[in-house]
């Protein structure tokens, strides 16, 4: 069982409280929690796309497969050699392969979530254990993740019902159900509203910008506009939230004032060039100026 120092911090990390989690120090190398808490304070730099700050922290030369895997996982986020960290997390994720246990569930995450911004979806899945009921809170988050971003709701579902067996009550299984509510609409995205209201009411989170970002999704999905660009504004107020920008983009394209929305995306453009959203949006004006590039306008009377 978790200490309440290590308790709070795995759930500041699900809220997606990077900064926090940053700013603050690292226990004593003797104390139980040191392991994790490094983990867990590497992984956020990460997240904050800072893995060189990642790196500084982790030991160099460390055989534990967990450090190896968040390092690794660092070095492929730096772009210098990407095949050669790929091929480290694959060894690390075969190295704790049919064991359990929490390092040995990061070690999985951490592989997972390179294959996924590989593409690599189906090794992301094999990696976490789809469909095998893991008793890994993590493990089956990600893995909801990785369906839902191939619009595979009904998988999700099921591995969502089979990890709420073993953690009812876990705050990870909260969000999970959250952003499957997202997902499904209608009463799904009142109940993810919620969810994601009752954290924000949080000392812990009320300064979070990724669950307040999440809030104004939940609020978008219920068309209700000026209640989510408030909480796009918001998140963006407290923290950078790439969420909040691509959020308040749909606001503006959505309020139908002309030129807004393209404002907005060039606002995104130019703070997360390399947003999902973004490339996604390129990728199709370039297929259709070349499809519209076909076509002549025809002159005739």
């Amino acid at each position: 069982m978790d200490s309440d120092s290590l308790f709070h911090l795995k759930n500041q990390f699900f809220l997606g409280a990077y900064g926090a989690l940053t700013s603050n120090p690292l226990p004593d190398e003797n104390s139980p929690d040191y392991l994790q808490t490094l983990l867990y304070t590497a992984r956020s730099h990460i997240a904050l796309r800072d893995p060189a700050s990642a790196l500084a922290i982790l030991p160099e030369t460390d055989s534990e497969p967990s450090i190896k895997a968040v390092r690794a996982l660092a070095h492929y986020l730096q772009g210098q050699d990407s095949a050669a960290a790929l091929e480290e997390l694959r060894d690390a994720s075969l190295e704790v392969e049919g064991e359990e246990g929490p390092l040995n569930g990061i070690v999985k995450v951490v592989a997972a979530t390179a294959f996924l911004l590989e593409g690599e979806v189906e090794e992301a899945l094999t990696t976490l254990g789809a469909g095998a009921g893991t008793r890994d809170i993590e493990c089956a988050a990600l893995t909801v993740q990785a369906y839902l971003s191939i619009n595979q709701l009904h998988l999700a579902k099921k591995e969502y019902e089979l990890a709420k067996k073993h953690a009812d009550d876990s705050l990870l299984i909260q969000l999970v159900e959250a952003a499957l509510g997202l997902a499904t609409g209608g009463t799904g995205a009142t109940q993810a509203s919620y969810i994601y209201t009752e954290q924000s009411l949080l000392l812990s989170s009320s300064s979070n910008p990724a669950i307040i970002a999440a809030k104004g999704v939940a609020h978008l999905l219920r068309g209700q506009l000026p209640e989510a660009e408030a909480d796009f504004a918001e998140a963006e107020r407290v923290g950078k939230s790439a969420d909040a920008a691509v959020g308040r983009v749909v606001v503006a394209e959505l309020n139908g004032k002309p030129g807004a929305g393209e404002e907005q995306f060039n606002v995104l453009q130019q703070s997360y060039p390399d947003h999902p959203y973004v490339k996604d949006v390129l990728a199709k004006s370039q297929l259709f100026d070349e499809a519209a590039a076909k076509f002549a306008v025809s002159t005739a009377a």
